[in-house]
């Protein structure tokens, strides 16, 4: 950084880039330089083949060129590791260095035509097979060399970047007229740019309308977010490394203040006496969370076949096959569903039906599948569920390079209804999705097939559930808000939704009816137009204070590498002087501004359950398992991106499912336990042991897994009330998950905190023989006490 100038033109790599492809042309050439030596001096050749004397000349003439190579090769890996990521004058020599470097390129290329031609001429006819073998090898590493730099050079070829050296020149000379006319062009230019890489990305896709409008937003957007940036790929990883060892810092600085009410860091949250945790030992509480796991089982089966068989590479193709249509006579899954654009085996629908009877649920009838997919118009399905009577729709998340169009089309949009109470706006790409599916629904009379399905089981007083996943949670909170004046007692859940969404009259006016569930340190909740501009801010931040080399920040981001060698916030001192005011930097605009901040700030929607964890410390080995408990979140906190290897990984919707049943699998208690057994007393070892006086737990809740195994003590406290069954005593601690899922700081489990008056108590189950008996009420929809997850086979 910044992109280096060759030929009077920018390139997106910088001059402290060219480390590992130096290194890999330096072995290859040294390896070959070996082996040929060895072959042309070691072996014997005879003199009376002119194939072999002209072969012998031409190989050691090539010996000359690799030498030159390895010599340049040394010089620009020396070179590109000097200095840091803004002092580039150490590296002003490596652009020269290039120079010398192609000009033997070309001189290669000359011995590889060369070699190319004696093999047509002499390769069958001369009987020397090593003079054959050393020809083929030099043209064969000649050709891969040409191939390997042509490629970089298309890779690294920026279209704008003769007018970004003109545009920087004129800036220097303070000609505002010129430089007017520059920057414009340039802008229209790498709006032009990020389309034609969108058009390439979706070449197989047909070309519609509404997709070309989405290509020039989303070009526009990613133009506006790099504008006047001078950097290149790699240094928004180095950025990304930096600034998630700036915000492990910053939470390390303040568990040392004293004088705060946090009192640790749960998934890089701050957590203090007033976070309010699910009271899960509340039945009315947990009745409502068994909800929000279940219906992450039709959320999870929107995306049809492809997940199934993720999560189920062995077995899951075999039961898609034995109810087939294509393979078996007719579908052993014989119920009415209309579809539409599934493939010809019905693929989607089949593995839909199959997602719910793994799980045994045969009261999930499916009535609707659009599997038509395009910018805009979101894939869905509709189902029956007589075990919950609700009427449910479930919308696909984000699977193919259209739904990634709708996503990036993040701009604010005024949601279509009539009587708004406040300013609503919401995600544009997601309005337009939800008016979509909205109108499918009106004009195929799909919600009057469902509440009609079966009169005799009284579905048309059924309720209307409406669920999704990622862009499909984005887009059922929208739907919410166009369905529900025809249905006032809808609810939506809506996992993982992305963070601009609503409004922010909208948000509060959707808790009423939406439940939004995020994970851990999920990326997308904290993601929308607003938050870009603060987080290129910090990245560009970050990148200013740095005084590494980036090869040594990047390794640094690894496991294995110390952290230590990762520069700290606090580490002022410049161990490189400052960059000179006539060295080729030019990082951001000097307002810092950019046009996303002007759009209006949009919040995930609704209620929010935020599933946070604590990890252990990380080691090269791997890292043992977290344990999970699930808190209230607040909409606007989540504003800024936390950078995290898990950022990606806890946004996938059968992670997210998983993470919602390990905070049930504290709470459920073991098969294993019997009717008679005694409260148990959980010991896990800690610097300072707490005692935690837990009450009990509803009774409706079982654990499918079994739990790791505790030592159960006679010895109980007296109960807290009269109608609380007796508490268990429990010493927590951080080196152990015994089914307890005690908040401890993220990176440091040495904090020292008291438990015992903070909010931070895991409840645990207590033996059977200690619940209060559950009598369900009529007509109250039963749910699984502890969804079970299936791994893969």
């Amino acid at each position: 950084m910044p992109g280096m100038v060759m030929f009077r033109r920018r390139w997106s790599v910088g001059s402290d880039d060219l480390v590992l492809p130096a290194l890999f042309l330096f072995l290859l050439h040294c390896i070959w330089l070996v082996v040929l030596s060895v072959v042309l001096f070691g072996l014997p050749y005879g003199s009376e083949q002119s194939c072999t004397v002209t072969l012998v000349d031409h190989g050691r003439g090539y010996l000359g060129i690799l030498v030159s190579c390895l010599i340049c090769e040394s010089a620009i890996m020396w070179l590109s590791m000097r200095g840091s990521i803004l002092y580039t004058q150490p590296r002003e020599a490596v652009q020269y260095v290039l120079y010398i470097r192609l000009a033997i390129l070309v001189v290669e290329l000359v011995y590889a035509v060369v070699g190319i031609a004696w093999l047509v001429q002499y390769y069958q006819p001369c009987s020397d097979v090593t003079a054959k073998n050393v020809a083929l090898g030099i043209v064969a590493c000649n050709w891969m060399v040409i191939f390997s730099v042509c490629f970089t050079l298309m890779c690294t070829f920026d279209p704008t970047g003769r007018t970004f050296v003109k545009l920087k020149a004129t800036r220097r000379r303070q000609r505002n007229l010129t430089t007017y006319t520059l920057r414009h062009r340039l802008e229209e230019g790498q709006a032009s740019s990020w389309s034609r890489r969108l058009k390439f990305f979706m070449c197989c896709s047909r070309a519609q309308d509404t997709q070309s409008d989405a290509y020039s937003e989303v070009a526009s957007l990613f133009a506006e977010f790099f504008r006047d940036l001078d950097i290149v790929p790699s240094d928004i990883i180095a950025g990304l490394v930096l600034l998630r060892q700036r915000q492990r810092s910053k939470r390390f600085s303040i568990l040392d203040q004293a004088n705060n009410d946090i009192l640790a860091f749960l998934s890089g949250m701050p957590v203090t006496r007033n976070t309010k945790y699910l009271d899960l030992k509340n039945s009315t509480e947990m009745g409502m969370y068994k909800e929000v796991c279940y219906y992450m089982l039709f959320a999870l089966a929107a995306y049809g076949w492809p997940m199934y068989l993720m999560r189920k590479p062995a077995c899951g193709l075999c039961r898609l096959a034995s109810s087939c249509p294509c393979v078996v006579n007719g579908s052993r899954l014989s119920q009415s569903v209309t579809g539409e654009e599934d493939n010809c085996c019905g693929c989607n629908v089949l593995a839909i039906r199959r997602h719910f009877l793994d799980r045994e649920l045969k009261q999930v009838h499916i009535v609707y599948t659009s599997c038509h997919d395009a910018v805009y118009e979101t894939p869905f399905f509709v189902a029956v569920d007589h075990g919950t009577k609700k009427v449910v729709i479930s919308i696909r998340g984000t699977l193919t390079p259209k739904d990634a169009l709708t996503d990036l089309t993040g701009d604010s949009e005024r949601l279509p209804v009539e009587e708004q109470q406040g300013n609503w706006l919401g995600h544009k790409g997601m309005v337009y999705s939800a008016e979509y599916i909205k109108k499918k629904l009106e004009q195929e009379m799909i919600l009057s097939q469902a509440f009609g399905r079966d009169l005799g089981k009284g579905t048309m007083h059924y309720g209307l559930v409406i669920v999704g996943h990622s862009l499909g949670a984005g887009t059922a909170a929208i739907l919410s808000f166009l369905l529900r004046p025809q249905y006032p007692s809808l609810q939506c859940y809506s996992y993982s939704p992305p963070g601009g969404l609503l409004s922010e009259d909208a948000m509060e006016y959707s808790k009423d009816f939406v439940t939004s569930v995020v994970l851990g340190k999920d990326l997308v909740p904290r993601i929308g137009l607003s938050q870009l501009e603060g987080f290129r801010r910090h990245l560009l931040e970050v990148l200013q204070k740095s005084n590494k080399p980036k090869w040594r920040i990047i390794a640094g981001g690894t496991k294995c590498i110390p952290k230590s060698e990762l520069p700290v916030e606090e580490d002022v001192v410049q161990v490189q002087p400052a960059a000179p005011p006539n060295s080729r930097l030019w990082l951001h605009p000097s307002d810092l501004s950019i046009a996303l901040s002007a759009s209006t700030p949009l919040y995930p929607p609704g209620r929010i359950i935020h599933v946070v964890h604590n990890h252990p410390p990380e080691t090269c080995f791997g890292q043992e398992e977290p344990t999970y408990s699930a808190l209230w979140g607040n909409n606007k906190a989540f504003d800024e991106v936390i950078i995290s290897p898990a950022m990606l990984n806890e946004h996938m919707p059968h992670m997210v499912m998983e993470g919602l049943n390990k905070v049930l699998e504290t709470h459920c208690p073991a098969p294993s336990e019997g009717a008679d057994s005694e409260p148990l007393e959980v010991e896990v070892k800690q610097p300072s042991s707490t005692h935690i006086v837990l009450p009990e737990l509803n009774s409706d809740l079982r654990l499918d897994n079994t739990a790791p195994q505790t030592e159960k003590n006679a010895a109980s406290d007296p109960p807290l009330s009269e109608s609380d069954a007796p508490p268990l005593t429990v010493t927590v601690s951080p080196l152990s998950t015994h089914n307890t899922s005690s908040a401890v700081s993220e990176t440091d489990s040495s904090n020292d905190l008291s438990l015992s008056n903070s909010p931070l108590n895991t409840p645990l189950g207590t033996p059977p023989s200690q619940q209060r008996p559950h009598t369900p009420q009529m007509d109250t929809p039963r749910y699984p006490r502890c969804i079970e997850v299936e791994s893969s086979i």
